[in-house]
């Protein structure tokens, strides 16, 4: 049963590449849609280095993902939960696949390498509360 949920979201990360990310240090907080890229469970994030959430991030590495399902509306979204750090990003040219991002480089940009704790899959057209569960030990 695990293995089956597990790939399922394996599937919806894969299926998808924007999500809000929301982080928090020392009573602050920040939240922003970005880019990320699934690799299994664990995400890439891409994140301008001038916002603040790059700063907290460093400062605390607690995340919170919400990535909508935007074929659904708003009925449905994955909250993933997880431990953020600061990857050494090689591949920048693979980041340049998005067309309306006009330059990726790192001097722009920060990538943070996330890995997950606990990944929920929140689809209210099945009925209110009803979530999938994954939480990683």
């Amino acid at each position: 049963m695990l293995s089956k949920l597990s790939e399922h979201l394996k599937a919806y990360l894969q299926a998808h590449s924007n999500c809000i990310v929301s982080v928090r240090s020392a009573g602050n907080s920040a939240a922003m849609p970005v880019l990320y890229r699934a690799k299994g469970l664990q995400v890439e994030c891409l994140v301008p280095r001038w916002a603040d959430v790059a700063y907290y991030l460093e400062q605390n590495p607690e995340v919170i993902l919400v990535v909508p399902d935007s074929a659904s509306g708003i009925s449905r979204w994955l909250q993933y939960q997880g431990l953020a750090r600061v990857s050494e990003c090689e591949d920048w040219a693979n980041w340049q696949t998005y067309s309306f991002l006009p330059s990726a480089s790192p001097e722009l940009y920060t990538v943070f390498q996330v890995s997950p704790v606990r990944l929920d899959l929140i689809d209210e057209s099945k009925g209110w509360g009803v979530r999938e569960t994954l939480e990683i030990c």
